[in-house]
């Protein structure tokens, strides 16, 4: 029955549940207007459930690739069934959606987008050329809107929502590179397996490099303070230039894997730095 459990925990990939429920509670909390309420409790709540369903989903609809690309997932080797899969995808978006309704029908208006974007990524938009990566990226920006939403700020969502948009899009691409074997062994036509991996690099750098230039813009508008820039220019935009040069040397599987992971894990140091800018949180004098 453990065994169970934790390969149910295991299919909703619980750092990326983690990511999402984090950042809502980071989109609520640098308005001046956070407290925390009820409803901030219940729309993390609800994102962490969308986040969890798209996970599974997504598994589900990829289990042919994910026997090439990613054996170690619990469905493609057979831990969990696709029938048991399918049941915690359906309790996990229903009990999102009720949360979500709980809050407001704006609130569920912006779930059910969300669960829907999701949805189709997984069973439409994969095997398409961008597409599926911009609705990713989009459905993933949505949380900081969801978050200052939830504090009726959504003025305090809009730098962070765009740099998570292009993060995840670039992150997305290089993802795809990782991933081209098994999506061309199952006819899913990504950007790199149509264009290959030197224009890849080259779409991941030039979003990179918007990303890093966005990144210093709330700083000029003196919407965040100096600390952010400091720590975003040294935890964030090094991670992104770096990432961007190493690609061009070593582009192995093993090195994209890297690639993702470190980036992954700089979501943390990008919420630091949104934190730590925000003019009305003082950790200074």
């Amino acid at each position: 029955m453990l065994k169970k459990i934790i390969h149910f925990i295991k299919l909703i990939r619980p750092l990326n549940v983690f990511i999402a429920f984090i950042s809502l509670w980071v989109a609520a909390f640098i308005s001046p207007q956070f407290q925390c309420s009820t409803q901030v409790l219940i729309a993390s709540l609800t994102v962490a459930l969308i986040a969890a369903g798209g996970n599974i989903i997504n598994d589900i609809f990829d289990l042919e690739i994910d026997k090439i690309n990613k054996p170690h997932r619990v469905l493609a080797r057979g831990a969990l069934s696709i029938q048991q899969a399918r049941w915690f995808f359906t309790l996990t978006y229903a009990a999102g959606l009720v949360f979500a309704a709980i809050c407001g029908s704006v609130f569920l208006l912006i779930a059910g987008l969300t669960a829907f974007l999701l949805y189709a990524y997984s069973a439409f938009f994969k095997r398409t050329i961008l597409l599926g990566n911009l609705l990713v990226s989009f459905a993933s920006a949505l949380v900081f809107v969801y978050g200052a939403l939830a504090v009726d700020d959504l003025k305090a969502g809009f730098f962070p929502a765009l740099f998570v948009f292009f993060f995840h899009f670039g992150r997305e691409v290089l993802k795809d590179m990782q991933d081209v074997e098994g999506d061309l062994a199952q006819n899913a036509v990504t950007f790199p397996g149509r264009f290959g991996p030197r224009f890849s690099v080259l779409l991941i750098n030039f979003i990179f490099l918007l990303l890093t230039l966005l990144t210093i813009l709330p700083y000029i508008l003196s919407i965040y303070n100096k600390y952010y820039l400091i720590t975003v220019v040294s935890g964030v935009d090094l991670v992104l230039i770096f990432s961007s040069a190493l690609l061009w040397f070593r582009r192995d599987v093993r090195t994209l894997g890297f690639l993702s992971l470190l980036l992954k894990m700089d979501m943390f140091i990008g919420l630091a730095a949104v934190i730590i800018g925000s003019r009305h949180v003082v950790f200074f004098n």
